[in-house]
């Protein structure tokens, strides 16, 4: 009720009784007094409606006000971040002559006979036996999608969850089957959501932290860990920090481990263990006996004024001869190329991994401002404990006759695949590789930068780089040389809404010469392309056999690719 009527109320009362000087009567007074009355019920449910309004007013307030704290609390430790990439790669590789594999069946079957499959029909074997001569292989076009989202939980002041989902697909196919006689397609526990797959979303990466144990700069972790994508390679995919804990040189692979590590003014080190495979109960005849353990060493020695060296040494205990999962490989049984499932049946040995690298960002050198370039050595060192045996059959037929024989292949790290396990050594094989470049923008063109980079891989190289993102091969595998350059340009798409909100176009060209046969792959000897087709062109078996290997020796190769990314 307003001040104002209710003064004015009181002085009309109070001039009702103030005597016959107004000149009313009785009934006119009796009139106004019921006027009056009626005027108040109405102040009185107008007051009334007013107080219900502000209750109702202040009980929202209070329900926002707690809304609000609970989302504080609750939401306040949540970054939601990522990527979404398209990319198109066209791809060209020269092979000299060679031995392959599938060319060489036909020796093995008794005179008189011809191959089949399991069924007994007769096998084209002509594509096959072409792969032996020099020629060329070729893929126009392969597009593929990717997709990262990054969640990162603070849950408390000390401790944070980050967890990394992935997705990555070929275009019109649902796996990597895309050169199965040129390099190792597979799918496992070491390539998903990192290499095309299908379009399931992968946990990619899992792990937790907690920090600042007993009051010092200590902190442990434990999940799935950030071990794909590790520097320098930030500097090709466009990226301005560090993306991983191991340096790329010597792997590129997803795997569930932990770590324990220190902080110091400068630097950091890091313990790490992990777990590549997980053999289980020791009873079954047809698995690996041991697990797969990591156990190494990561150490930032200097991280700061945008100077950064690494040192990082670790050990592959007990490396099995195939990951478990898909691979895919020529059967002879049904004549084509199909998804084998492999199982790990023999630990070979163990793998030492060591690695130093040096990037320097933002420098400015001949009149030249915000430089980046980088310097990265690697060495790997194999040591076969035990020989594995894989069967092979094959099936022949005289056209009365139907029989199959068994060929088993024997191998060891760096050695095989033969027919013949003596012929299969273990030895200490030593590796190194080298891998430089830099980048630096392009004054005259808004958010432009290019970049050279180059690197080398000796004979005997072996690192673990299982899952790249890069479609073939990655690169830093290769036994010989690749030379790659690379564009990027950071696309004008309007203000940024996020502080992670950009949108870049890289196109490169990479070009590899492969001097030894075998990158990546840790089960044959690696041989000198050369030497292969010497062999091959030769009448003798002997020389011949060691031609033979199990894909396709690659001389020379090119690859031009250009991709689109959106970050957010």
């Amino acid at each position: 009720m307003k001040k104002g009527k209710i003064f004015l109320i009181s002085s009309v009362i109070l001039g009702l009784f103030a005597g016959p000087s107004f000149g009313a009567s009785q009934e006119d007074l009796l009139q106004k007094i019921e006027q009056l009355s009626k005027e108040l019920e109405a102040l009185k449910a107008q007051l009334k409606e007013v107080q219900e309004k502000q209750a109702t007013q202040e009980e929202k307030v209070s329900v926002v006000e707690k809304t609000t704290k609970t989302l504080k609390e609750n939401l306040a430790g949540i970054k939601i971040s990522g990527d979404i990439r398209t990319r198109i790669d066209s791809t060209r590789a020269t092979i000299r002559r060679n031995a392959f594999m599938l060319g060489m069946l036909p020796n093995f079957v008794p005179s008189g006979y011809s191959l089949t499959d399991a069924f007994g029909n007769p096998l084209d074997t002509t594509q096959f036996v072409k792969k032996t001569h020099s020629h060329k292989d070729d893929n126009d076009s392969l597009w593929t999608n990717r997709l990262r989202l990054d969640l990162s939980f603070k849950p408390t002041e000390n401790t944070v969850a980050k967890v990394r989902l992935a997705y990555n697909k070929a275009w019109g196919a649902g796996d990597d089957y895309f050169a199965p006689y040129l390099f190792f397609p597979m799918k496992n526990n070491f390539t998903y959501g990192v290499r095309p797959d299908d379009s399931s979303l992968y946990v990619d990466r899992a792990y937790f932290n907690i920090s600042y144990l007993f009051d010092k700069p200590i902190w442990i972790s434990f999940g799935r860990r950030p071990t794909t994508h590790g520097t320098p390679q930030e500097f090709r995919e466009g990226l301005e920090k560090r993306d991983a804990t191991p340096t790329a040189i010597n792997i590129d692979v997803p795997f569930d481990g932990a770590t324990i590590g220190y902080d110091y003014e400068w630097g950091r080190i890091r313990f790490c263990y992990g777990r590549g495979f997980e053999s289980g109960f020791k009873t079954p005849i047809d698995r690996a006996k041991d697990d797969v353990e990591f156990y190494g060493i990561n150490w930032d020695v200097y991280d700061q004024d945008n100077k950064f060296l690494n040192f990082q040494a670790f050990k592959a205990q007990d490396i099995f001869d195939f990951p478990d999962g898909d691979l895919y490989m020529f059967n002879p049984a049904f004549g084509m190329y199909m998804p084998t499932s492999m199982k790990s049946k023999t630990n070979l040995g163990d793998i030492y991994e060591i690695g130093l690298t040096w990037t320097h960002t933002k420098v400015k050198i001949f009149n030249l401002e915000n430089i980046d370039y980088f310097l990265s050595l690697g060495m790997s060192i194999a040591e076969p404990k035990a020989i594995g045996e894989l069967p092979m059959t094959i099936f022949a037929s005289d056209g009365t006759d139907f029989e199959s024989k068994t060929m088993p292949l024997y191998y060891t790290l760096l050695n095989g695949m033969s027919l013949n396990p003596s012929q299969v050594k273990k030895k200490t094989r030593t590796g190194y590789a080298i891998y430089l470049g830099f980048r630096t923008p392009i004054p005259q063109i808004c958010g432009a930068k290019i970049g050279l980079e180059y690197n080398y891989g000796s004979k005997w190289w072996m690192p673990f780089h299982i899952g790249s993102d890069d479609p073939y091969i990655n690169k830093l595998s290769t036994r010989g040389h690749v030379a790659e350059i690379y564009w990027q340009q950071d696309l004008p798409v309007g203000e940024k809404l996020t502080k992670n909100g950009r949108a870049l176009l890289r196109v490169g060209f990479q070009y590899y010469w492969f001097d030894y046969y075998g990158s990546a792959n840790w089960l044959e000897t690696p041989r000198k392309i050369s030497d292969i087709k010497k062999w091959a062109s030769s009448n003798n078996p002997n020389l011949m056999m060691k031609a033979m290997t199990m894909y396709v020796p690659i001389d020379k190769m090119w690859n031009l690719y250009g991709s689109l990314e959106l970050f957010f």
